[in-house]
């Protein structure tokens, strides 16, 4: 079973890097503080209660920022419902939306590329390449996830895998890091 996922690997890294230099969209480091469209790409299948409570306060800390949030929701467990209603638009990737590689079908894609977003946040971290695929197309200036070998054309940001501890780390890193890019302005603009 490895060598499918080897070889699902490698057509995927190809794939991705030519999806990504077809296209026409502006690509550019938005902070986080001018940033008016966020979307949040989440794995429900592999949360824990606690980091589903933790992303729940950090997409509402985003919307009494004045944020608009798209949250794109993968879960890969059949006839699942959605766990994030009502924190903003929300886009459901279930089993049923996804091919026999775990791409999205053409109607989910669909659906991503209708999106113009100044940020797109992956906080999924799991081997899938679902949400590597769906940050590909994304219609985002800015896109920040876990680095892995072979998909850099799909961030613009990424942190390293090693310091991974968890979502509530994730979620500090990200900040960390679209906030440097405000400080960067600030800096560039006194000058």
């Amino acid at each position: 079973m490895e060598w499918i996922n080897d070889i699902k690997e490698r057509i995927s890294r190809r794939l991705m890097r030519n999806t990504d230099r077809n296209r026409d969209y502006v690509r550019d480091f938005i902070d986080l503080e001018s940033a008016k469209q966020v979307g949040l790409i989440i794995n429900s299948t592999e949360m824990t209660d606690d980091e589903a409570q933790i992303f729940v306060q950090y997409a509402e800390g985003l919307k009494k920022r004045g944020k608009q949030l798209l949250i794109i929701e993968l879960n890969f467990v059949k006839k699942s419902a959605p766990r994030f209603t009502g924190l903003g638009e929300l886009l459901f990737v279930e089993p049923a939306g996804l091919k026999w590689s775990d791409y999205p079908g053409p109607q989910v894609e669909a659906q991503v590329k209708k999106y113009e977003l100044d940020i797109l946040m992956d906080f999924d971290h799991s081997p899938r390449i679902t949400s590597r695929y769906l940050c590909s197309l994304a219609r985002a200036r800015t896109r920040t996830g876990v680095h892995r070998e072979g998909f850099e054309s799909c961030y613009e940001l990424m942190i390293n895998r090693d310091s991974y501890d968890g979502l509530k780390a994730m979620i500090r890193e990200f900040d960390y890091f679209l906030n440097m890019i405000d400080n960067g302005k600030r800096v560039k603009a006194k000058a």
